[in-house]
């Protein structure tokens, strides 16, 4: 992971121009990049979570190389890193399972 963050404490503020959230999106606290915990790890893809010491929430945030450089999608979340490691080995849903979801809370209205 080392490749993709550095070996320095600018991580958060830019990598090479790159904008690795640095900042809480709810209240702007800046990140202390020692508070990153790495979730998982495949194929060179990482899995990352920041938990504001703040506001408390988190950032849940995928790096995967590309044949372009670094690609990052993050997404902000109320789950702590525990929860999300227990999701991860969650089945998938099916089409079925969700329209029974929908059908029982519309008929809960």
């Amino acid at each position: 992971m080392k490749e993709y963050l550095g070996h320095n404490a600018n991580f958060g503020r830019s990598l090479d121009g790159l904008k690795i959230v640095s900042r809480c999106p709810v209240c702007q606290l800046e990140h202390n990049p020692l508070e990153t915990s790495l979730l998982a790890e495949a194929n060179g893809s990482h899995l990352l979570y920041i938990k504001c010491r703040q506001c408390g929430s988190g950032v849940v945030a995928a790096l995967t190389p590309t044949t372009f450089g670094l690609n990052s999608v993050g997404v902000v979340t109320d789950l702590s890193g525990y929860e999300i490691t227990k999701c991860k080995d969650w089945s998938r849903l099916s089409a079925d399972e969700i329209l029974e979801m929908i059908e029982y809370f519309q008929a809960k209205n």
